[in-house]
C-alpha cells in the first residue's frame, strides 16, 4: 500500500511542479509584459521617448520661422507631454486587450498648438522678416493670425485612435493578440485551481499525514524554487531576441546598450516568485522535521 501511495504521491507531486512552474512564468508575464504600468515605467527608465523625439526631429522638413535651436526647445518643454499621451494610449490599448473595452483614446493636440503658436511668435516679433519692416501694429497682427492659421490647419485639435484609424490589418493583428491574453487568462485561473487541487491530492495520497504530506509539497516546493530562480539565466537569448527586434529598427538602435536592464526588469518577477518557493519549500521541510521529531518523542515517552 505503501508503494501505491508513493507512486501516485510522485505523480501528482510532478505534476504540481509543472503547474507551479508555469503558473509562476504566467505571473511573470501578468506583471511585466501583460502590465501598462510596467511598460510605461520601462519606457521612462530606457529614456525611450527621448530617443523617438529624436528620430521624430530628424524627420522634420525644413521652415522659415523655428530654427534649430527652436525645435530643441520645442521637445524639451513637449516631453511631459508626449510622455502623458503615450501613457494614455499604451492604457488604452492594454483596456482593449484585457477589459474587453472599445479601442477609441482621445488625445488632445491643443497643449501642442499653444506652445508652437508660442515659440513662433517669439522668433517672428524677435526678428521681423523685412515685409514687415515699419508696417502697423494691426498689420502684424493679421500676419500672425494667417501663421496661426496654418499652424492650426497643420496641428489637428484632437487626434482619436480608434479602429478606423489603426485600419483593418492592424486590428486583426490586436485581435489575435487579444486572443493570447485571454487564453494566458484562462491559463492563470486553471493553473491556480490546479495546484490547489493537487495539494489536496497529494495529502490524500498520504492520507492526511502532516509529517509525508510536508516533506513532499516542501521538496516539490524547493525544486520549483530553484527552476525559477534559474530561469533568468536565459536573460542572454531574451537580449539576443530583443536584439533581432530592435536591430530591424533605426528608431531603437540606440536602445541596445539598455537590452540587459530590460531583460533583468522582465525576469524579476519570476526570480521573486522562485525566491518565494525555495523559502517555503524550506520551511515545510523543516517543519517534516518537526513532526518526526515530536513522534519520536511521544514513542520515548511511551516506553
Amino acid at each position: 500500500m505503501s508503494i501505491v501511495r508513493g507512486f501516485f504521491s510522485g505523480v501528482f507531486n510532478f505534476l504540481l511542479f509543472d503547474a507551479l512552474v508555469l503558473l509562476g512564468l504566467i505571473i511573470s508575464l501578468n506583471l511585466t509584459i501583460l502590465n501598462p504600468d510596467f511598460v510605461t515605467a520601462e519606457l521612462e527608465k530606457l529614456d525611450v521617448y527621448s530617443t523617438v523625439i529624436e528620430q521624430a526631429k530628424t524627420m522634420l522638413p525644413s521652415q522659415q520661422f523655428i530654427s534649430t535651436e527652436t525645435v530643441d526647445e520645442l521637445a524639451q518643454e513637449l516631453k511631459p507631454w508626449f510622455e502623458e499621451q503615450a501613457d494614455k494610449v499604451i492604457h488604452g490599448v492594454y483596456a482593449y486587450l484585457k477589459e474587453d473595452r472599445q479601442l477609441s483614446v482621445v488625445v488632445s493636440l491643443d497643449s501642442v498648438r499653444t506652445i508652437v503658436k508660442e515659440k513662433v511668435s517669439e522668433t517672428v516679433l524677435g526678428s521681423l522678416p523685412a515685409e514687415l519692416q515699419g508696417v502697423s501694429q494691426s498689420q502684424i497682427d493679421v500676419y500672425m493670425s494667417q501663421i496661426y492659421s496654418g499652424i492650426d490647419s497643420i496641428i489637428p485639435s484632437s487626434f482619436v485612435l480608434d479602429e478606423g484609424v489603426a485600419g483593418s490589418q492592424v486590428m486583426t493583428q490586436l485581435e489575435q493578440v487579444k486572443q493570447i491574453v485571454g487564453y494566458i487568462d484562462t491559463a492563470y485561473k486553471s493553473l491556480i485551481a490546479a495546484a490547489v487541487f493537487l495539494v489536496l491530492l497529494i495529502a490524500l495520497a498520504h492520507w492526511w499525514q502532516p509529517k509525508p504530506i510536508t516533506r513532499s509539497i516542501g521538496i516539490t516546493f524547493i525544486l520549483v524554487g530553484i527552476v525559477c530562480i534559474l530561469v533568468p539565466l536565459l536573460d542572454y537569448l531574451i537580449i539576443q531576441l530583443l536584439s533581432q527586434v530592435i536591430g530591424s529598427s533605426d528608431v531603437f538602435s540606440e536602445l541596445q546598450a539598455k537590452l540587459p536592464q530590460l531583460a533583468a526588469d522582465l525576469t524579476a518577477p519570476v526570480r521573486i516568485y522562485g525566491v518565494g518557493f525555495l523559502v517555503s519549500g524550506i520551511a515545510l521541510i523543516v517543519i517534516s522535521v518537526l513532526f518526526r521529531s515530536k513522534q519520536l518523542s511521544q514513542g520515548n515517552v511511551q516506553t
